[in-house]
């Protein structure tokens, strides 16, 4: 049975979500007053009586909210626990406790909840094989807030940025992504760039720094197509913008696929079962594919940066300085040939 007194706020799409949670606090505490409002997350909930707080009638007032940051909890890898943290004393502990543990608890009190009391469940990624996050699915007022999708994130961006042109429009987008956080900051800057007239192309290459993976993106493509110019010129603008030792591990990895890619391919893999094997990007797997016929340059180059990076680890001949990775870096590329 629905409980309209028990909402759940979940999702990926962090900065709308905070902003209606912060928007409900404010309305909220206008309305019934701050006193009657409570916040609690994982750590806190192991300091209070929970069962005491859900259960509590409102003071000096009508209603009453109870926010539970983090609730229901996100999956924990047992190897992403620290030595140190309680999280893995209370594992270690389960087998000799009989204490439930705090989403029990909250299960356990579920039906005795006040309807003068509102609780807010928060959880961008919760564990759905979790019972409360089962009990939370059928009974409480429900509110997703998933990332933008290409259409919806174009039209969110025209409504913030109604002077935008449409080639501005889709380099913005290849520029930041999907991330409505990086988008939001974007924005506010563009707005403050450009007050007059339409936001082209250019403002945006001027003003927007590119996603490292739109970078590398770029700074691949040329090198899976051996064009030692293009490639070193994508390498050197990368560079104004980004840590060098990211850009060369990353670049190091994403050579890697695609030699694992060309193997498998090699090997009468299907290109469906290689794309979902490695999780490669339709988009860039496709990319990929048309330069497989350059795998052996593309895999005498990996060895190369191999190489250097053992290089750089022993400080055996160029030393183990920024500039030595990128004078090695620089000539690695500048030595790709087309055939």
């Amino acid at each position: 049975m629905s409980r309209p007194n028990i909402v759940f706020f979940t999702g990926s799409n962090h900065i709308f979500l905070r902003r209606d949670l912060d928007a409900w606090i404010d309305i909220f505490a206008k309305k019934y007053g701050e006193y009657n409002i409570s916040r609690l997350d994982k750590e806190s909930l192991a300091k209070v009586n929970i069962q005491a707080e859900l259960l509590t009638p409102v003071f000096l007032g009508e209603k009453r909210l109870i926010i539970l940051e983090d609730v229901p909890f996100a999956t924990i890898q047992k190897d992403d626990i620290r030595e140190d943290s309680p999280l893995r004393k209370e594992k270690t502990e389960e087998s000799t406790s009989k204490t439930l543990d705090p989403e029990s608890i909250i299960l356990e009190a579920f039906d005795q909840i006040p309807e003068t009391t509102v609780v807010l469940f928060v959880s961008t990624e919760p564990d759905k094989r979790k019972a409360l996050y089962k009990h939370l699915i059928s009974v409480a007022t429900l509110k997703e807030y998933e990332k933008l999708e290409w259409n919806a994130l174009r039209e969110y961006i025209r409504k913030k940025l109604p002077h935008i042109d449409v080639t501005a429009l889709v380099r913005f987008i290849e520029y930041t992504g999907a991330d409505i956080n990086r988008i939001e900051s974007e924005i506010d800057k563009l707005a403050l760039y450009k007050q007059d007239g339409w936001i082209t192309e250019e403002d945006i290459k001027t003003t927007v720094i590119p996603t490292i993976e739109t970078s590398i993106f770029s700074l691949t493509d040329a090198i899976f197509l051996l064009d030692s110019s293009m490639a070193h010129r994508e390498l050197i603008n990368i560079l104004e913008t980004h840590n060098i030792h990211y850009v060369f591990s990353t670049l190091v990895s994403t050579l890697r696929t695609f030699l694992y890619a060309a193997k498998l391919l090699s090997s009468s893999y299907e290109p469906s079962e290689v794309q979902s094997l490695l999780k490669i990007h339709p988009y860039a797997f496709e990319k990929m594919r048309k330069n497989m016929k350059h795998s052996k340059r593309i895999e005498i180059l990996f060895y190369e940066f191999i190489t250097l990076d053992k290089r750089m680890k022993t400080g055996e001949g160029i030393g183990d300085t920024d500039d030595a990775l990128r004078l090695g870096l620089e000539k690695a590329i500048l030595c790709l040939q087309k055939n």
